[in-house]
């Protein structure tokens, strides 16, 4: 969904926790989110999405072949020029039982339990050909984001209630080389520049630059992603691809980050890549021990070592995934690490086509998550509870099992496990606002399920349920014991 946001990491953790952690030391008051009131916020929200499902289901009647012509298009020339229209609307609600372990009043300074969130995005794209098959490219957007209904988990509403945000998203035009260079792939060269996010890999290092929530709205959708500027040059011929770019964030923080580098990959035929990449942070308002000016090197790859292999049929769609960074600070700090490993295998000719995977991801205390963001459930949001609202990624360890299945063609349904524990709890201590010390490194395990249901081209509909148990340092940080129950019922239309 690219509708995840990855720098509210850096405004919940260091920027606003004012904002975040109110009443500490006030009475809590006793809440108590029974079974009725789970289902009465579930009955809620499977009418919300009922209603947007019959308001949106025309759209079905525009979606004919996969070819077929947006319906929002104004203009249409030759050479694939085009004008056009577009939108994209999300609606989500959410409903939980016991949050923060039952002391969600204590922890935020209200009680969250059920809140919704929405986004309207409108706007025009358009591209113009040129000799030699050139192209000029350009896009403009806005984002009207809402949060209603209650305080959201991450309690960024606390102190405004009710919120509605009206903000440019996209503001971008590029240009690409066509046939301009005879001897290399067309559009061999692509630049552009504007409010855009710059993107790399699975988005383990780099998705977001922008950040929703608090004033802005829809912490959970986010739609704000665009840097505030971003000059980003692409090349790319044969396997062989490299990127520069320059960017300053549009963070909440305001901190006038700012991130420059390369990044280099070569894609081997059928069975996997390996790149990565060399980046310059630099920040006017560093929060200690994490955001400080510093260069980054990332070194990343997958590999189907038996993709291409005739006699060993069953181990084709084996496949091993890795990320290593390496944060190098000034001033003397603490470098900072952050890595994963995966592997995962799906049998292809059963039905439902089950695929398992198992990973293993590790940040130390001093990483700095930087602007990592959504690419699929469970990456980088490593749950929907804690990866969503209480634990980003640093300080953190986390092993991951997935078992995804395709029921049909439109459906696909994902479950998975997460067992979470800390670096350093005295770190952790250090660097959150904790009901009392945290002595203990085993945090959290928690389960989800996620279906996804592609009713046509243009409308999706998302069902999540998740639910976390809490290990002796989820119960020194938060006060409370209680297992955390959350459920989001989801849609999004897309022209």
């Amino acid at each position: 969904m690219e509708s995840r946001q990855a720098m509210n990491n850096f405004n919940n953790k260091f920027g606003n926790q004012d904002d975040l952690v109110t009443g500490l030391t006030t009475t809590p008051k006793k809440e108590d989110p029974s079974l009725n009131v789970l289902l009465k916020n579930f009955g809620k929200a499977a009418l919300a999405t009922v209603f947007l499902l019959a308001s949106l289901l025309a759209a079905d009647s525009l979606a004919t072949e996969t070819d077929a012509a947006n319906p929002l298009r104004l203009y249409q020339g030759e050479g694939d020029r085009y004008l056009q229209a577009t939108l994209q609307a999300d609606l989500a609600v959410f409903a939980q039982g016991h949050s923060y372990f039952g002391n969600s009043r204590e922890v935020l300074g209200k009680t969250s339990d059920s809140w919704g969130e929405s986004l309207l995005r409108p706007g025009i794209e358009g591209r113009y050909t040129l000799p030699r098959y050139q192209k000029m490219y350009g896009r403009l957007d806005a984002v009207q984001a809402n949060t209603f209904g209650g305080i959201d988990a991450g309690g960024t509403n606390v102190a405004l209630g009710d919120v509605s945000n009206l903000r440019l998203q996209n503001a971008a035009v590029g240009w690409r080389s066509g046939t301009l260079f005879r001897t290399l792939d067309e559009d061999f060269l692509d630049i552009s520049f504007g409010r855009q996010p710059y993107s790399v890999g699975n988005k383990f290092l780099f998705s977001s630059q922008g950040g929703g929530g608090y004033d802005r709205a829809a912490y959970y959708l986010g739609g704000r992603r665009a840097a505030e500027y971003a000059g980003i040059v692409r090349m790319k011929t044969g396997g062989w691809g490299t990127d520069l770019f320059y960017l300053k964030t549009d963070d909440r923080a305001n901190s006038n980050t700012r991130a420059g580098g390369t990044t280099l990959e070569y894609a081997f035929e059928k069975m996997g890549t390996v790149g990565g990449g060399i980046y310059a942070i630099k920040t006017d308002k560093p929060a200690r021990p994490v955001r400080e000016p510093m260069t980054a090197f990332d070194f990343r790859g997958s590999l189907q070592p038996f993709a291409q292999s005739a006699g060993l049929a069953a181990l084709h769609p084996l496949k091993f995934e890795a990320e290593y960074v390496y944060e190098d600070k000034e001033d003397g700090l603490p470098a900072g690490k952050g890595w994963y490993l995966a592997a995962s295998y799906q049998w292809r000719e059963i039905p439902c086509k089950p695929e398992l995977t198992y990973r293993y991801a590790s940040f130390d205390a001093q990483y700095d998550t930087l602007f990592y963001g959504f690419s699929d459930w469970g990456s980088w949001f490593q749950g929907e509870i804690l990866g969503e609202y209480v634990l980003w990624n640093s300080n953190l360890h986390a092993n991951m099992l997935r078992l995804k299945v395709q029921p049909f063609e439109p459906l696909t349904v994902s479950l998975f496990y997460f067992h979470f524990t800390l670096d350093d709890a005295a770190a952790f201590t250090r660097d959150n606002m904790t009901i009392s010390p945290v002595t203990s490194t085993d945090y959290t395990d928690e389960l989800n399920l996620a279906i996804d249901w592609a009713v046509n081209p243009h409308l999706t509909l998302s069902l999540v349920g998740a639910y976390a148990l809490p290990d002796e340092g989820a119960v020194q940080h938060t006060g409370g014991n209680e297992n955390w129950s959350y459920m989001m019922l989801a849609g999004c239309v897309k022209f």
